[in-house]
């Protein structure tokens, strides 16, 4: 065999003259996971020689079915020398589900007859089903069953015969979708989806990643069995499970926190409350003694100010830092009150915040922000993949953002934890209305994903989520996401870091600390990059500060007794709701009959009479 001309530490990615639209995502994706990549055309190679001098020997390749048709039509050698893709590179990704017959003949060729060929989806779509037996490769996702598939770019393959070859890891109802096979110390990957996800494709934060399960998944699961931790990758997953609004009360709607604990038995698990501060001076002495009991299962965060509508969702940057400062006055005042620490991270009520009240609460010394939707009010504010993907959402300036989602389908918070992020839910007290059995069985569910992940409170989690690499010279890279971040050496050596956080060019250059030491730090190309050396077992706490604004802030807003006295008839009104008029099967019904009268008349903004949690 001829001497390879090239070679590269780079993932190549095959085009035909000039890059077409997934092979950019490709590229995209690639390197959002921290893989460098060399995109290669192949429109000038007119025989196996040449093909072998264009591209280059490498650890991955990806290619379309498309891209390989045309590479096939220049070779002397046709289809058959398509086989030089395995001699140039160990891991192969090929992709593309339109039915063929040159797609067909590559599919056998490559596959070594496992595959016949592919065909469409029905119309409805199929249920992906991810094999329990390569955990390794699949990992949160294995042994699950979920909808996703989409007819309009999903297609099936069809088994040739050789099906032995082929190592099944998702299937489209009852065919492959994404498989293995291996050639000698080589190995090829095949998906039938036609379409890479964009990182930068404009997204709603509603829908979650699944659906972007058959255009990110089977690429990224491709790229870490190439790169491993060359990769950006969490190894320490995190979970907890959020509670909305109610009081530290014994009963609060259908909650009981003693039955919850009592449920949960001895599963791993952590329920965090969405504490609303204006009830710092109201909370239960026997409740208060259940979460002194079990801090490690029962912790609080922050959840509004007032929980009026809308609170958080203003452009005012004064009104916000006051209103949050507030919060954070009244939950010191609980605390010394009741003994109970409480997380300095802040959920919005409804959901509704704009970007300025995530600057407001950073200037407030809040360590994170976590929400349903990650999507600000603003009207300008765009939502793209990428934002979907990452840890947390930092474009918007302020804390990060992490997202959490209701307890409905598994697969979202596996898809979660496959990017490196915390799994978060979230909940009302109506969540239990039938009971606790639900609850139990999710966090049993949630425990099957991974076994190795942590449940615990808000500020562990945010302050502890993070991805890391390893590189070629031994050298550890973090990429963090909070002001405060933790890091232990859990291997048996010493062990060099450089820590990454995105950091505007604008903002002052911060001060940061290690283990309370000031450390040196340096801002270059937008992120702030700082040095350190672990032993093994030795933890660093790393704390990062804007400096003190010399003039200090200035208040704009107080309550008045009139906003007080409407904030009391509210919160008033929506306990009332939750512990007596949700629990009694007769008021909710007829309340449910007045809400659907009066949606016939237009609503007033603002009434104290409107759905408040």
């Amino acid at each position: 065999m001829p001497a390879m001309a090239l070679t590269t530490e780079k993932t190549v990615i095959l085009c035909r003259e000039t890059p077409k639209r997934s092979e950019i995502s490709a590229k995209k994706i690639a390197e959002f996971l921290g893989v460098e990549t060399k995109v290669v055309s192949v429109e000038r190679v007119k025989d196996v020689e040449s093909f072998r001098k264009t591209v280059p020997q490498c650890h991955a390749l990806i290619a379309h079915l498309d891209t390989l048709v045309a590479l096939a039509d220049s070779l002397d050698a046709g289809e058959q020398g398509l086989l030089t893709l395995i001699e140039l590179s160990s891991h192969v990704f090929v992709y593309g589900g339109e039915s063929n017959k040159r797609h067909d003949s590559i599919l056998k060729i490559l596959s070594l007859g496992g595959l016949a060929g592919s065909k469409a989806v029905p119309t409805g779509g199929l249920q992906f089903r991810v094999s329990n037996d390569y955990r390794h490769l699949c990992r949160t996702f294995s042994g699950l069953t979920f909808p996703a598939a989409d007819p309009a770019r999903d297609s099936s393959f069809v088994e040739g015969t050789q099906p032995e070859k082929l190592e099944v890891l998702v299937r489209a109802g009852t065919q492959p979708f994404f498989v293995r096979v291996k050639h000698g110390s080589s190995q090829v990957f095949f998906t039938s989806c036609d379409e890479l996800g964009d990182p930068n494709e404009e997204v709603s934060s509603e829908l979650g990643l699944l659906p972007w399960f058959s255009r990110l998944a089977p690429m990224i699961i491709f790229l870490r069995s190439s790169w491993g931790n060359r990769l950006w990758h969490n190894d320490c997953p995190q979970a907890c499970f959020i509670v909305d609004d109610p009081l530290l009360k014994q009963r609060y709607g259908f909650l009981k926190f003693s039955k919850l604990l009592e449920t949960a038995g001895n599963q791993k698990f952590s329920a965090c409350v969405a504490f609303i501060p204006w009830n710092y001076r109201r909370s239960s002495k026997e409740v208060v003694k259940i979460f002194s009991s079990a801090p490690d299962f029962l912790s609080l965060c922050i959840h509004g100010c007032d929980h009026t509508r809308g609170e958080f969702a203003a452009m005012d940057g004064g009104l916000l830092r006051d209103k949050a400062q507030l919060s954070l006055d009244r939950m010191k005042a609980h605390s010394d009150r009741y003994h109970i620490r409480f997380d300095d991270v802040m959920v919005f009520p409804q959901g509704m915040f704009s970007s300025e009240a995530l600057k407001a609460l950073e200037n407030c010394g809040y360590l994170a922000a976590v929400n349903t939707s990650v999507r600000p009010s603003d009207k300008l504010c765009v939502l793209t993949l990428r934002d979907l993907m990452e840890v947390a959402v930092t474009r918007f300036g302020g804390v990060p953002l992490f997202a959490r989602h209701y307890p409905k389908e598994i697969a979202e918070f596996a898809f979660d934890l496959f990017l490196g992020k915390p799994a978060l839910m979230v909940e009302h007290h109506g969540y239990f209305r039938s009971g606790y059995g639900e609850f139990a069985s999710f966090v049993q569910r949630m425990n099957q994903l991974d076994q190795k992940l942590e449940w615990g409170n808000l500020a562990t989690i945010c302050s502890r989520a993070g991805l890391e690499r390893s590189m070629p010279n031994g050298e550890v890279h973090l990429r963090i996401y909070t002001n405060r971040f933790r890091v232990t050496n859990n291997e048996a050596r010493l062990r060099q870091y450089v820590l990454q956080k995105p950091w505007n060019r604008r903002w002052p250059h911060p001060k940061v600390t290690l283990n309370e030491r000031q450390w040196p730090g340096e801002l270059v190309e937008g992120v702030l990059t700082t040095t350190f050396s672990l032993e093994p077992n030795e933890s660093a706490e790393i704390r990062i500060a804007l400096p003190p604004d010399q003039n200090g802030p200035t208040q704009v807003w107080s309550p008045t007794t009139v906003y007080e006295a409407k904030v009391f008839v509210r919160r008033i009104l929506s306990e009332f709701r939750d512990n007596h008029v949700e629990t009694n099967e007769i008021l909710r019904r007829l309340v449910a009959n007045v809400r659907r009268l009066w949606g016939k008349r237009k609503r007033e903004p603002n009434s104290v009479c409107e759905y408040a949690n």
